[in-house]
């Protein structure tokens, strides 16, 4: 079998990056390890940039179909006596294009890009099938259906998550850091009071709730290590407990969760590749880059990887340099600061709930008020984490907290074509009517 790109992995990545070549008319073959969507829990959250993307892809009026609209989030810190210390809003709303995030169930976002993608004749995917290795850097060897077959392909690309062998093949090197938290995460019915995404702390633990469509809430939180073991031999009713303590209005909704099979446990670890490509391999997703669930950001960077790297392998098609990956510097240039900076702020947001103890709850309750209740500093970390544009912090943001400066018009922090697709300023074919 012979295509021009080969996707190791046919997730949520690979299969918006396949979206993305089909409509330059660009043959592709995705291979992916599950016949189904699988059953570990992986990213619901769609941010800002997400959303345009899809936009772009045709895609955005099937997905707002299936899911839930979210405008702001609550970020909330209650004290011993169960008393509000904090209620403060993260407000979607400040910005300037797409004003909202969304919930979507992942296996349902990934069935969407599935229909879509098989649409074009262009798009083959292969399933299940097991990518064993690579013969050439150009021939990978997968099994399907009990045989060994060969697929030679210009470039291949590995979407195939934490564990990628094309990027190990590619002898792309990472650092990897690991926490002193895991999280538990299930999903129930949803109050009809909780309308909104809240995240809820106490002195030892964090919850965050997040409403799915069909009246379902998406709930995770966070443990210590060893206590997952704890918790299972004491049972779901001491999951229960801490769910009701934190937020007593899911008392007589969570208690639905009667088995451990129904409960996901999650080890979240930030790691990101010193290089993003050798030669014809190229990774993106998780096989690049993975950062901690606290800010939601993990399939966002993945989605908005495939929208990048596919647009670049589109306009080296259409200007005749298909062969010239050095030009995959481009993926790299674009792609590498804006996920370093997103991994430092969901790395930061961890840090400031992984200690325990009321010292440590007093100091978070002011850093909060500082981002939260600034409305220049909490429209700078709304940008950044929409992903439409980036204003990192600097030392000077500081004075912010002392003195009001001028709030900062969003607008012209937004991502333009030139930020997104720069090598289009080096001349070449404008891909705006595909």
């Amino acid at each position: 079998m012979k295509t021009e790109v080969l996707i190791i992995g046919g997730g949520v990545a690979g299969l918006s990056l396949a979206l993305t070549l089909a409509r330059q008319r660009i043959p592709v073959v995705v291979v992916e390890r599950e016949e189904g969507a699988g059953h570990l829990y992986k990213g619901e959250l769609l941010q800002p940039k997400t959303l345009q993307i899809f936009k772009r892809l045709g895609m955005l009026e099937r997905v707002k179909a299936e899911m839930y609209p979210l405008e702001a989030i609550h970020t909330r810190e209650v004290g011993r006596g169960r008393e509000e210390l904090l209620h403060v809003l993260m407000d979607y709303s400040v910005l300037p294009e797409h004003a909202m995030a969304a919930m979507i169930p992942h296996d349902r976002l990934r069935e969407l890009l599935l229909k879509e993608a098989l649409t074009y004749e262009t798009v083959q995917i292969v399933r299940p099938a097991v990518f064993l290795n690579l013969q050439t850097s150009y021939t990978a060897r997968i099994k399907y259906q009990n045989e060994i077959h060969s697929i030679t392909a210009n470039m291949i690309v590995g979407a195939e998550g934490r564990g990628s062998k094309i990027r190990k093949i590619a002898g792309l090197t990472f650092k990897r850091q690991s926490y002193n938290h895991d999280f538990l995460t299930f999903s129930f019915a949803c109050p009809p009071e909780l309308t909104e995404g809240e995240m809820i702390a106490d002195e030892q633990r964090f919850l965050g709730l997040f409403p799915l469509p069909d009246k379902r809430v998406r709930s995770v939180l966070q443990i210590r290590p060893g206590e997952y073991k704890q918790l299972k031999q004491a049972g779901p009713q001491a999951v229960h407990e801490h769910y009701a303590r934190l937020e007593p209005r899911l008392d007589g909704y969570v208690q639905t969760v009667t088995d451990w099979k129904e409960i996901q446990l999650m080890f979240p670890v930030r790691q990101t590749v010193s290089r993003y490509y050798r030669s014809n391999l190229i990774v993106i997703g998780d096989a690049a880059h993975s950062v901690h669930p606290m800010a939601g950001e993990g399939m966002n960077l993945a989605i908005q990887d495939a929208d990048i790297l596919g647009e670049l392998i589109g306009w080296m098609y259409q200007t005749g340099k298909s062969t010239d990956y050095a030009l995959f510097h481009w993926f790299e240039d674009v792609r590498k600061r804006r996920v370093e900076y997103v991994s430092w702020l969901s790395h930061l947001f961890a840090r400031m709930y992984s200690p325990t103890g009321r010292a440590w709850q007093r100091l978070r309750l002011s850093a909060i008020r500082a981002l939260v209740q600034n409305e220049r500093l909490h429209d700078q970390q709304m940008m950044n984490i929409s992903g439409l544009g980036l204003i990192p912090f600097q030392v000077k943001d500081g004075l912010h907290l002392f003195f009001r400066g001028k709030r900062t018009i969003l607008q012209q922090h937004v991502f333009t074509k030139k930020d997104d697709y720069p090598w289009l300023a080096t001349g070449g074919v404008n891909n705006d009517d595909n």
